[in-house]
């Protein structure tokens, strides 16, 4: 199901281009056309591409909004998306180049950043690209080098060392990142429920706090947070062209991004009985070879890999809720509850 459209295309083709002419300085000749949003993923944000040309040179932009309608997480910082990519760039991390930061929304009705569009596709998330789509009609070779792709790019940004230049992802506090991250989502989780009880999340956040890891097992480093293979754009031979989705951005253990990218996986095949693509590398070899490259251990990966889950099916109950506020799924289905990734979480749990 496609995501939900939330502003009108013409006037924020008109906008945009005010926007440029008034305050980027580009000359009023230019032709702005409006390309549309993502259409199998994008549904925690607000996300429009555009062609500018101007002396018949073409420019492909993206803008990212700052959600002004449903929101699925409760806090959404747009600046701090655009400052890690304008940082990684300098590291070898494959980021999209950013160009522009507006934090007034007077302009376009929301604070947004604009980077140059990429080259290639990314994986569908809808449906899952095990199912169907262009990596699905990719060769083995071809499959593996767009997992092992994400491997390496991940392990690119685990290997940055985190400096001052990256206050802006600080949270300010003194205690234990892991701590941090598990009250952020039992206070969302709690937001987004409004009210009502899910059992297997409440059994989750039982487990969760019971069974931390030792905090002298602790490692640090920039979380990509939303880390997995459809937040890559890719050119049609598998190469990496653009490493997407920062909205989840953190500092913490890196496994974090590790085990999340493996267990969204699992949950968009395993969790919907869809066989994994052939060519695409086993988790054991993930493992090791993140761990090869990052230099960082995976001794955490199972609790991490149970608390993706549950970050997912939190982040579920918001998106079930979005779809049935713009009308694009019926309500009554109870789909915020009983959802492929807390039937997977279930089963993880049930197995432990």
């Amino acid at each position: 199901m496609p995501a939900p459209q939330e502003r009108d295309l013409n006037k924020a083709t008109e906008d945009f281009k005010n926007w440029l002419i008034n305050e980027k300085d580009q000359d009023a000749s230019i032709i702005v056309e409006v390309l549309g949003g993502p259409e199998n993923t994008g549904f925690s944000n607000e996300t429009l591409s555009f062609n500018v040309t101007q002396d018949a040179e073409t420019t492909g932009y993206v803008l990212r909004f700052h959600p002004s309608g449903f929101l699925v997480f409760p806090e959404y910082d747009i600046e701090k998306q655009f400052l890690i990519m304008k940082e990684l760039s300098g590291f070898g991390v494959k980021v999209p180049e950013v160009v522009w930061y507006e934090p007034s929304e007077k302009f376009l009705d929301s604070p947004f950043y604009v980077m140059k569009m990429c080259e290639g596709e990314a994986p569908s998330d809808n449906p899952p690209f095990h199912s169907e789509g262009w990596l699905a009609d990719s060769s083995e070779e071809v499959r593996r080098k767009v997992w092992m792709g994400w491997v390496e790019q991940m392990s690119k940004i685990h290997k940055v060392k985190v400096d001052s230049k990256f206050n802006f992802l600080s949270s300010g506090k003194d205690s234990r990142p892991l701590d941090d991250d598990l009250s952020y989502y039992k206070e969302f989780y709690d937001w987004a429920i409004e009210g009502e009880s899910h059992s297997v999340l409440e059994e989750t956040i039982d487990w969760l706090e019971k069974n931390k890891p030792d905090a002298d097992s602790d490692q640090y480093s920039i979380v990509w947070g939303d880390c997995r293979v459809p937040n890559i754009m890719y050119k049609p031979d598998g190469e990496v062209s653009g490493v997407l989705d920062w909205e989840m951005v953190a500092l913490g253990d890196p496994c974090q991004d590790l085990a999340w990218g493996i267990a969204i996986d699992d949950c968009n095949s395993d969790g919907i009985n869809v066989p994994k693509l052939q060519g695409i590398p086993t988790r054991d070899e993930t493992v090791k070879k993140w761990e090869e490259l990052s230099g960082f251990h995976a001794e955490n990966f199972n609790y991490y890999y149970i608390f993706s889950i549950f970050k997912f099916a939190v982040i579920m109950i918001r998106v079930v809720k979005k779809l049935e506020y713009y009308e694009i799924m019926p309500p009554g289905l109870n789909a915020h509850i009983d959802n492929h990734a807390s039937q997977m979480l279930a089963k993880v749990i049930k197995e432990i």
